[in-house]
């Protein structure tokens, strides 16, 4: 189970990556936000694919995080005497969506086939905007066209990406996600359903945040975070195995004395490539690749 919001998935992508690297196999998974994609392709084997893949994002400057603002203004800069404002009524997420939809592009098409040919499953968890209802969808039994906006769905956190229109027939739904919608009670296992691994790209327990801004953006980011590690801390009589940012873990990775996760660890709409980069090493290192060192 992957449970990764927007740049948090840097981390559980090299956490993924690291557990396959030591032999680690899945054939049943779960995902919610940007962790949905990570645990789609560890499902698939590729999962340095996406560790691959945020890397590059790191090195890019994370071009998927660019803000609604910002790509307005890119588009309309060769216009003189234009001014961009934004709408913070109206505006459904801070993010662009076309950023969030290249970055998902390769695995929205034929996911129920893929899974099929690996034996595979995956629930992804979303939430009805209009209704309030989450759910965990299994991609494997939808039908492929479904599947691809279930995950693109699943990706767009509330303050990030708004909701996505999901039609089907004459039907038409308005999902978003983010990990707070994995939020429903129980995990999307049953009993006897053997061990699962828990990789998670926000601290748990809750790490103390006294650099946390005022913005209602960056409040409800944090207010996800704290709830959905509550939630992972719940779930102590299941027989998982939890990955996920740590205080002390990452003082040792920093190789800093007093390095203060809850002040340098990002949320998850921070556009800082340098840091990108480093949490897919963090999340190696987490994962017990301890040779995963910050970037020099």
């Amino acid at each position: 189970m992957v449970l990764a919001d927007g740049v948090h998935a840097a981390f559980a992508a090299g956490a993924v990556a690291a557990l396959a690297r030591r032999g680690v196999r899945w054939d049943r998974g779960a995902g919610a936000g940007l962790g949905a994609q990570v645990a789609l392709l560890g499902l698939l084997g590729d999962a340095e694919e996406a560790e691959r893949r945020w890397a590059r994002q790191g090195e890019l400057g994370c071009p998927m995080f660019e803000s609604r603002v910002g790509a307005a203004r890119r588009r309309v800069a060769a216009v003189a005497g234009v001014t961009v404002l934004t709408d913070a009524g109206s505006a459904p997420g801070w993010l662009d969506p076309a950023g969030l939809a290249e970055h998902l592009e390769p695995e929205s098409a034929d996911v129920p086939r893929r899974l099929a040919a690996r034996g595979a499953s995956l629930n992804v968890a979303v939430e009805d905007a209009g209704s309030g209802t989450r759910a965990w969808c299994d991609l494997a039994r939808v039908a492929a066209a479904r599947a691809g906006a279930l995950l693109r769905a699943a990706a767009a956190f509330p303050g990030g990406w708004g909701p996505e229109e999901v039609r089907e027939g004459e039907r038409s739904e308005r999902l978003w996600g983010g990990t707070s919608a994995a939020l429903q009670g129980a995990p999307p296992w049953g009993p006897g359903s053997g061990e699962w691994d828990a990789v998670c790209g926000f601290p748990v327990p809750a790490s103390p945040r006294s650099a946390l801004g005022g913005s209602l953006l960056e409040l409800i980011q944090r207010r996800s975070e704290i709830e959905c590690a509550a939630w992972v801390a719940s779930l102590g009589e299941c027989r998982i195995a939890v990955v996920a940012p740590t205080a002390s873990e990452y003082e040792a990775w920093s190789g800093r004395p007093g390095a203060d996760l809850g002040v340098e660890y990002p949320l998850p709409w921070e556009r800082n490539g340098a840091l990108t980069a480093a949490l897919v090493r963090f999340g190696a290192f987490a994962a017990g690749e301890r040779g995963a060192k910050p970037p020099e």
